[in-house]
């Protein structure tokens, strides 16, 4: 666009263009306030949470990580960068996903105006501004709103190319292209389609070679940004992953013979699943250690199996799953959509949605049919992208990156609709309104009984978010509400039963867990806190019999090995406690909290060379981050003295004693030093690094050691009584004194601290 042309440009839609984006932020920014109260919004769940956690551990230096990417990683890392400029401020974030949502209504205006006109491109922003649908995701800590974003600039690029043939542009294509595939995967899928319509598009005035030479731009502006994530993913772990390796698995959710076509839920695990669940069941399948992709493809086949091997069923499958990506209902992912409507009065105004949207839409499509490559390239974009949600499974979010472009179409349909009228086109305006009845009729039907659902899960999250704040009271009653709504909600018993638990009911904390067994027998973790509760209360062979359910049942389930052989040790049947904790780390090896355990035992047996080697495993074995968040781990009673941190510490430190006892002073120090380097105000550490020095003869680091542990535990006696010990053998006789008499002040009955004071005295 030159200089005039500029110029034209903003004296006929600048002002337009100002307004729409002013007018969209101040909803936004309405809406924002509206809500910045309610209790999700620094309390994250689920995704959100899963997205924060990993921005959080990037932000704070982890830029690499050590795993092939299981999600698409662009949307944390883009959070990350926020978190490193301004802090983990969750308003501010939000406010800034707003700005760019805005930015996306300004594209529908120029998108809408390059394809149809004027009169489109200002009811479809219009209507985009006010949807309140984008305003909803564009507040949460998801990925979606993104895409909104990157599909309007990647088809405005397009749009750019197709009008000025300029390889540049062809290449930026490819950029945004990237970066929506580096956000979600799926878009791939686009690639024939774009290249289809470049064909159809382009051949007219330019040869094969040319347009090849296009499409080849396109792809290499893609490669550029996709190809450093494939590169990392193997130099971390010699997978040569293309960008996350979770497609298998969501492959597998929705196509298999339980799959609603829009619930995320594994055959075997429910909803409460991660990815060291799916791992296990196909490793144990096909019986060897599996790289991602290799879990990915495994899960592929699963999918793919029950495509071919029940055609009729995978039909009627599919044919439910087009038929929610057309339907008015926003079908919930993380939270129930209609009960967030409760904290904003906006959006409660803003009535527009799908089910006025939808049937436009498709009416505009109907009228748009021969408008020329323009509206092809929509078209195919919108049907490439619909297959790509519908061959896995189908929620609200996962059809926003085609919205946009249905409202334009909803614009058009208007607009058209509106000249028809004014025209008296009667034949045309009696078919198009025929075909308008029979989609409005057809998106706002329900013939899966879809609807808003329950509330019981939102409850539930609510009960969850209050337990992890510790106000039972307000936990017990959202639980309630949501056992009213669901009698047999997942976990909701558990929660209950966990509540109980921390306040020392063990009565009602067990009937809790009885009721969760019953309403939900496949619940392994019920069996496990049952057994925990039993454990503690001394009744060992009701826990080891719940222990075994639940290994039963999970087969990978860590804690409960952790339970059954907790249970064998208050019998003192060490070698049943040592054989289950063993089979524990051949079954889920990456579990650092086992290897720990056990190496405690070995130890306690003083089988110094085996507890060796299992705290080397501890502190050889990397952390999962960023991606192994556990959804459910607020419905177990797992210990929070097993965190990853707290283990590879001891363990160190641990090291450090065994060495010491073997006599290897070096391996000890650095041990010790290690142990320090991931607890820096350890104490204890600080001593026994401190007599290391002191065996080696190195006073002065024993000395700056010694005063370290006093400094952070100035009550303990024994580190007052070792500082006066070095204090003396370097010649300090009154500090010696001091640290001595203290020693015996903080314990009167310390006869070491007592006996070397008597001889100072003595030679005084």
């Amino acid at each position: 666009m030159n200089l005039s042309a500029l110029k034209q440009f903003f004296q006929k839609d600048g002002n337009f263009l100002i307004f729409i984006f002013v007018f969209s932020f101040i909803l936004r920014l309405i809406y924002l306030l509206e809500i910045k109260d309610n209790p999700h919004f620094y309390n994250l769940t689920l995704d959100p949470l899963y997205h924060d956690s990993w921005a959080k551990q990037v932000a704070g230096g982890d830029w690499i990580g050590n795993q092939v990417f299981f999600r698409a990683p662009f949307y944390p890392y883009f959070l990350a960068v926020l978190y490193k400029i301004f802090g983990h401020h969750l308003f501010l974030v939000r406010l800034i996903q707003h700005l760019i949502g805005s930015l996306s209504v300004v594209l529908i205006f120029l998108i809408a105006k390059k394809i149809f006109d004027r009169k489109v491109a200002i009811l479809a922003s219009t209507i985009a501004a006010t949807y309140w649908i984008f305003i909803y995701y564009e507040a949460e800590l998801l990925l979606d709103f993104l895409l909104v974003f990157w599909s309007l600039l990647l088809i405005w690029f397009l749009l750019k190319a197709y009008e000025n043939l300029k390889s540049s542009t062809w290449f930026f294509s490819g950029v945004i292209l990237g970066l929506f595939a580096i956000t979600r995967p799926n878009i791939l899928i686009f690639l024939p389609f774009l290249l289809l319509w470049m064909i159809l598009a382009l051949r007219k005035q330019n040869p094969v070679l040319k347009i090849s030479l296009f499409y080849g731009w396109i792809l290499i502006g893609m490669i550029l940004i996709i190809f450093p994530i494939t590169l990392r993913n193997f130099l971390v772990e010699k997978d040569p992953v293309l960008i996350a390796s979770q497609g298998g698995i969501n492959f597998f959710i929705g196509n298999n013979s339980k799959s609603d076509g829009m619930s995320a839920i594994m055959p075997e695990l429910g909803d409460d699943w991660e990815y060291s669940d799916c791992q296990f069941i196909a490793e144990k399948t096909l019986d060897r250690k599996l790289k991602p992709s290799e879990v990915s493809d495994f899960y592929y086949k699963r999918g793919w199996d029950f495509i071919f091997q029940h055609p009729a069923q995978s039909l009627i499958l599919l044919i439910k799953k087009l038929y929610i990506f057309w339907n008015k209902f926003e079908i919930s992912n993380n939270q129930n959509i209609y009960f967030f409507k409760q904290y904003s009065v906006l959006s409660k105004i803003l009535f527009l949605g799908f089910w006025v949207t939808g049937p436009l839409a498709l009416l505009g499509i109907f009228l748009a049919l021969k408008k020329g490559p323009q509206i092809t390239l929509i078209l195919l974009f919108i049907f490439s992208y619909m297959l790509s949600v519908i061959m896995f499974f189908v929620n609200s979010r996962f059809r926003l990156p085609v919205l946009p472009f249905l409202i334009i179409l909803a614009g058009f349909a208007l607009i058209e609709l509106y000249r028809m009228i004014s025209i008296k086109e009667v034949k045309r305006i009696l078919l198009s309104g025929a075909v308008l009845v029979m989609f409005i009729i057809l998106v706002n039907s329900n013939f899966y009984d879809l609807g808003k659902g329950s509330f019981a899960q939102s409850y539930f999250g609510l009960g969850n978010i209050y337990l992890n704040e510790w106000d039972f009271e307000k936990a017990l009653i959202h639980y309630e509400l949501a056992l009213e709504k669901n009698p047999t909600l997942p976990r909701a018993h558990l929660n209950r039963g966990v509540i109980f638990f921390k306040l020392g009911n063990y009565t009602e904390a067990e009937k809790e867990f009885l009721e969760e067994i019953k309403a939900n027998p496949g619940d392994e973790k019920a069996y496990n806190n049952l057994s925990v509760l039993y454990r503690l209360q001394g009744k060992h062979s009701q826990a080891i019999q719940f222990a075994q359910k639940a290994i039963q049942l999970r087969p990978n389930y860590g804690f409960a090995y952790y339970n059954l052989s907790s249970a064998y040790q208050s019998l003192n049947q060490h070698s049943k406690a040592e054989s289950v904790l063993v089979e524990a780390t051949l079954i889920v090896p990456q579990a650092t909290q086992i290897h720990y355990i056990l190496a405690i035992l070995y130890l306690k047996k003083n089988q110094l060379e085996k507890a060796q080697k299992q705290f080397n495993l501890v502190i050889s074995t990397p952390q999962v981050k960023g991606e192994d968040y556990d959804l459910s781990q607020i419905s177990g009673l797992e210990k929070s003295t097993l965190e990853y941190i707290e283990v590879k510490a001891n363990s160190f430190y641990n090291l450090g004693l065994i060495y010491g006892l073997k006599g290897e002073l070096d391996s000890a120090e650095e041990s010790f030093k290690n142990a320090l380097q991931v607890k820096p105000n350890w104490s204890e550490a600080h001593s026994n690094l401190g007599k290391v020095y002191e065996l080696k003869n190195d006073f002065t680091q024993a000395l700056h050691h010694f005063e370290a542990a006093v400094r952070n535990s100035p009550q303990k006696a024994i580190y007052h009584y070792n500082l006066g010990l070095i204090y003396l053998k370097s010649g300090d006789k009154e500090m010696a004194l001091r640290s001595l008499q203290m020693a015996t002040t903080l314990e009167p009955n310390f006869k070491p601290a007592k006996e070397v004071l008597r001889q100072l005295k003595r030679k005084n």
